[in-house]
């Protein structure tokens, strides 16, 4: 289930049970919103709280000394007061947001619309930018790989960009500029994802009108290589059409999710370990250790994991079960 956030301004495109494909517009969202007072008026007193209501002048300050000018807006009723006053939500500078995936709509509130989308999802830990969607292309040669900005070239435009474990601000920004739909890493520093903020909020105040762009970030801050369960997964739908909903860190991946299910399925037993010493590694849950003392003081429940060492033999290793993640 996807659900698009709606602001008092927003006004939704779809209804209730209607069917979307990938990259329909469902929202028009506006960039600034501002509460507007009118005196309540027989034209607008029937209207409902969320009805629409085009072309309400709006008197503007002039500058240096002018005369105030009146611009029309494109509102949304919030209340009648018993003041005689109806309060209104203005919005200007429209940006549509397009379905990241193909679905059917459950409900449109107020406050959101939810989508049942098809396909397979891929919870992501970071996601920022804006509902996007196109095809998948791997853009390194392994999870651990980092991709370098010069790598990045018009052919990339429209596709979801996987790039391996970490992308910087100069990638990012290069990918933005040449219509890149979003970005797949492992991990992105905060430093670089405040930038991107940062430049996104300088373009929105130049009133420039920029494509939809999003990011996820698969395994967290920093630097961290794609697990590899879910690297096995993007390989095997690479050139598929994909969308991500940043909101709810989700990527969506379009058409049948067997043959993707089958490239990341691993034996009966097979755990990763998504934290500590042994990070990002997957090996076998051989038993458990009952309750033991970890480093720091905590008292938890482990388990013996054998991992692959440096030259290929296999390893025993007691981790907590709260540091394991099972995958078959």
């Amino acid at each position: 289930m996807l659900r698009f956030a709606l602001h008092l301004a927003d006004r939704p495109l779809v209804a209730p049970g209607q069917r979307v494909e990938m990259g329909q517009p469902i929202i028009q969202h506006f960039r600034d919103q501002e509460a507007i007072e009118v005196p309540t008026s027989a034209a607008i007193v029937g209207m409902r709280p969320g009805d629409v209501l085009d072309n309400v002048p709006v008197p503007q300050p002039g500058r240096r000394g002018r005369k105030a000018v009146a611009a029309t807006y494109r509102t949304r009723v919030c209340e009648h007061g018993r003041d005689g006053i109806t309060r209104l939500v203005a919005g200007s500078g429209d940006v549509t947001v397009d379905a990241p995936a193909t679905g059917i709509i459950e409900a449109v509130t107020p406050s959101r619309v939810d989508m049942r989308a098809e396909g397979l999802a891929i919870d992501a830990q970071v996601g920022w930018g804006r509902p996007s969607s196109g095809r998948i292309v791997i853009a390194v040669d392994g999870p651990d790989a980092e991709i370098q900005t010069s790598s990045i070239d018009v052919t990339a435009s429209g596709a979801i960009l996987v790039v391996g474990a970490r992308v910087d601000t100069e990638a990012m920004s290069r990918a933005r500029a040449i219509g890149v739909a979003a970005v797949i890493s492992g991990g992105v520093a905060s430093r670089d994802l405040r930038r991107l903020v940062s430049s996104v909020a300088r373009q929105q105040a130049a009133l420039r009108a920029a494509a939809p762009f999003g990011l996820l970030a698969l395994g967290g801050y920093g630097r961290v290589p794609i697990p590899q369960h879910q690297w096995d997964l993007l390989v095997a739908a690479e050139g598929r059409s994909a969308g991500i909903l940043a909101d709810s860190r989700t990527l969506i991946i379009d058409g049948d999710p067997a043959p993707l299910l089958g490239a990341a399925s691993r034996p009966a037993g097979t755990v990763r370990v998504v934290s500590g010493e042994h990070r990002d590694h997957e090996g076998h849950l051989v038993g458990l250790s009952g309750p033991r003392r970890w480093p720091g003081g905590t008292y938890a429940p482990g388990g013996f994991v054998e991992l692959l060492g440096e030259d290929g033999t296999p390893e025993r290793h007691c981790v907590p079960l709260t540091a394991l993640e099972r995958l078959g």
